[in-house]
């Protein structure tokens, strides 16, 4: 169950830049780091990652548009908003190069700001990331999130934690699950719900496009991924002229943060590879 690789991280700060974006810098030294996290999470759900890396890597987290401390967008922010909410985080901090890891809809925003901003990403991880899905499944997103934005209230948690920790039963494994069913109880509906709908929106946004990412790329994903399936990540990775993918076997969307004993040494390991 353990993920520490150093238990002597201090609590970062809390900064925030001048688009009020809330966002953390743990590390003293090394290459620089950063984590996107998905619907309805903050940038806490990299805790994990955050303790494992520090101590070699200065790691960025941050809450996107409308999520955890970040300001809330007065009208639904297009995938555009996201991609620039982190070049301003970037120029903030003022780094010029770092590797990107994003989780499902963090993924999304990973691989479009690749797109955008080659030359400032030297390695991609893209977590549990979707493509090309069906119509079917793809309006039944739409139609959640358009309740969410309807009701003012993020319905079906429990469904949403089935989907995502699929067979997690033992004790550390609920006590993680209860701190993302607060992370989702606390996400204000209307960000969770344009977020989520531009989730649904965007996953063809990258049809023929895979192919102009100049960077190493792994895409990452579960066996037990329903959504995210590992069908998707080898497409995209044959899409990618440096692209290459792995399949966690028997875990589901949230593995990064529920394994992370898996996930982190694979994340270790494609970045040393491409330092």
């Amino acid at each position: 169950m353990g993920y520490l690789r150093n238990n002597n991280l201090n609590q970062s700060t809390i900064l925030f830049d001048k688009d009020s974006t809330a966002y953390k810098v743990s590390g003293e030294s090394g290459p620089y780091l950063i984590f996107v996290h998905g619907v309805g999470m903050s940038g806490e759900i990299w805790k994990p990652q955050v303790q494992y890396f520090f101590s070699n890597y200065r790691v960025i987290t941050y809450d996107f548009l409308g999520h955890g401390q970040s300001q809330t967008p007065k009208k639904p922010p297009t995938l555009e908003d996201y991609i620039e909410q982190l070049n301003s985080l970037v120029k903030t901090i003022n780094i010029t190069s770092f590797s990107l890891v994003g989780h499902s809809m963090g993924a999304l925003i990973s691989v479009a700001f690749s797109l955008k901003y080659p030359e400032k990403v030297t390695a991609l991880l893209p977590l549990n990331m979707v493509y090309k899905r069906g119509n079917c499944a793809k309006n039944d997103v739409i139609n959640r999130a358009n309740l969410i934005l309807k009701t003012g209230e993020i319905n079906n948690i429990d469904q949403t934690l089935d989907r995502w920790f699929k067979n997690k039963t033992k004790h550390h494994q609920m006590q993680r699950i209860k701190k993302v069913r607060q992370l989702l109880s606390d996400t204000n509906p209307q960000s969770y719900g344009y977020a989520y709908k531009l989730f649904a929106e965007s996953d063809r946004h990258f049809e023929n496009k895979l192919s102009e990412l100049k960077m190493p790329v792994l895409y990452l994903t579960g066996s037990d991924d329903p959504n995210s399936t590992p069908e998707m990540s080898n497409e995209m990775a044959n899409e990618s002229p440096q692209g290459s993918f792995i399949s966690i076997d028997k875990e589901a969307h949230m593995m990064a943060y529920i394994a992370s004993e898996k996930i982190n040494p694979v994340i270790e390991k494609f970045l040393k590879k491409n330092e």
